[in-house]
């Protein structure tokens, strides 16, 4: 006969996801994200009156030194910086030189003219 072995669970059953009910697993859905644009330049434009004023109020904080308008104008109009990896090798060839025995220098070198 045939043993069965128990089965080997894989950490997804109790991950506290109850079937049938959503506590805001996985990613929103496309319409929150309209939905909160269309909030946030509604606040802008009842806020400072329009878009081009709220971006005018920030450049003008950024203009004083605020380093955090600074960081969002640059962010918003250029993009984020990319992380950068450095690969640093710490084996390095470095060529020993021995300067308690110098070599041989040939004295009797012959020169060749140029006719």
């Amino acid at each position: 006969m045939e043993e069965k072995k128990p089965k080997k669970l894989d950490g997804r059953r109790n991950n506290g996801a109850v079937k049938g009910i959503s506590r805001g697993q996985g990613r929103p859905p496309k319409i929150k994200e309209k939905e909160m644009g269309a909030l946030t330049l509604k606040a802008l434009n009842k806020a400072f009156g329009s878009e081009e004023k709220a971006w005018i109020y920030v450049a003008e904080k950024a203009s004083k030194g605020n380093f955090n308008y600074i960081k969002m104008l640059w962010e918003y109009r250029y993009g984020k910086p990319k992380e950068q990896q450095i690969n640093i090798n710490k084996n390095v060839n470095i060529p020993i030189v021995d300067f308690g025995k110098p070599k041989t220098v040939d004295v009797d070198h012959k020169e060749i003219k140029d006719e």
